[in-house]
């Protein structure tokens, strides 16, 4: 998966995996993944269902520069008709937690709008 490299680089062009990984939870839809994926094994329209509001294409995308990045973990079943399933590796229950601790920041201090 190739980042924005001025997104993963300092300004004077040195590689930072802190701005790395930014970036790439940055990335519309990644951490909804992530999210939806804690819970389990999905298929891919399972997963397509759960996020809600993102293109086959994207999704698509994302879930394979996930898979580059040893993230999520992609399974093709073998029955017929065929199908894939998709769940976190040992890496992407790590960054999971870490979302996990945003999601405990985000109960505690971003109360709901007010109708």
């Amino acid at each position: 998966m190739t980042l924005d490299h001025k997104l993963a680089f300092t300004a004077d062009d040195v590689y930072c995996p802190v701005r790395a990984t930014l970036a790439l939870l940055g990335q519309k839809w990644v951490p909804h993944i992530i999210y939806e994926l804690l819970s389990g094994k999905l298929r891919f329209n399972e997963l397509a269902t759960a996020i809600g509001g993102c293109n086959s294409r994207t999704l698509r995308d994302r879930l394979k520069n996930l898979e580059e990045l040893d993230v999520v973990n992609r399974n093709i079943v073998e029955t017929m008709p065929p199908w894939v399933e998709y769940k976190l590796t040992r890496k992407g229950r790590e960054l999971a937690q870490a979302l996990s601790d945003i999601e405990a920041w985000g109960h505690k201090y971003m109360e709901a709008p007010v109708a």
